[in-house]
């Protein structure tokens, strides 16, 4: 195994545990991770997520998916923020598979464009990332929490009047910012690992 071989491998096991720390404490420390209004929650999780898969690639994304789902099934399990969540969470169909999804997503929208331009590929990693998690949290809560949520909210979950339009309207507002927070973070970060460590 040559020097720069071994350099490689140790860069991509420090950067993995760090994105991995960066991950846990934003799932547990409380305000840092989350921006909860209401019944809807913003989250930021998803940026040290992003920001792995762009410049690791897509397995990368994949783990640091997978640290933030089982982190969220711990929290769900130890310290819910309400007694809903703490059902809904605890289901690796909503906690866990969305978010290794979503690192996918972002990390395979960078590997397709990285050649091309970094910048391009993190605006649309951002955007697969987050619209993948939300889409997936969101839709899998409806189909499979619909009327326990929909009791807790006070509205109907078979009424496109109520947990319909509510879950669009989460889906709109939340992807939204986070789409925008992720890729204002990213692309500078992205930027200044590579050219730091890549001279690119």
């Amino acid at each position: 195994m040559t020097n720069n071989t071994t350099f490689k491998k140790n860069l991509y096991l420090a950067q993995i545990a760090i994105f991995s720390a960066l991950i846990i404490v934003m799932t547990f420390v409380p305000y840092i991770g989350y921006i909860n209004y209401g019944f809807l929650s913003i989250t930021l999780i998803h940026i040290p997520v992003i920001v792995g898969a762009c410049l690791m690639g897509v397995r990368a994304g994949a783990a640091l998916g997978g640290v933030w789902g089982v982190s969220c099934i711990i929290k769900a399990v130890l310290a819910p923020p309400s007694p809903l969540e703490g059902i809904i969470f605890k289901n690796p169909l909503i906690a866990l598979i969305p978010r290794v999804l979503m690192g996918m997503a972002a990390g395979f929208m960078m590997y397709l464009l990285k050649n091309k331009s970094k910048v391009l590929g993190s605006i649309l990693a951002s955007i697969a990332g987050c619209l993948t998690n939300t889409a997936l949290v969101m839709g899998g809560i409806y189909l499979i929490y619909g009327d326990k949520y929909g009791e807790q909210l006070n509205i109907a979950s078979v009424s496109f009047g109520g947990l319909t339009n509510y879950v669009l309207a989460a889906f709109g507002v939340n992807a939204v910012i986070e789409i925008a927070v992720a890729i204002i973070i990213t692309i500078p970060v992205v930027k200044a690992v590579n050219r730091r460590l890549l001279g690119t």
